[in-house]
């Protein structure tokens, strides 16, 4: 493989890396609308994996109600 091609492949792949690094810190800066913040906080402070054991979050009931519910 030529020398071009591999700086060409490298600069490639150092954008692709420099796009994904910028996106997540501009998303980082990006403040919570007033009308979700409840909703975040308790999206945050949910563990999913303890409805599996009928945790206090209730994923699982609201997983049954979607199933029964036919749109």
């Amino acid at each position: 493989m030529p020398i071009t091609q591999l700086l060409i492949l490298m600069g490639i792949l150092i954008g692709i890396i420099a796009i994904y690094v910028g996106t997540m810190w501009l998303n980082n800066k990006v403040e919570i609308p007033e009308e979700c913040k409840e909703a975040y906080l308790e999206a945050q402070s949910c563990e999913s994996c303890a409805s599996r054991d009928g945790g206090s979050c209730g994923f699982s009931d609201t997983l049954e109600f979607l199933k029964e519910v036919k749109l």
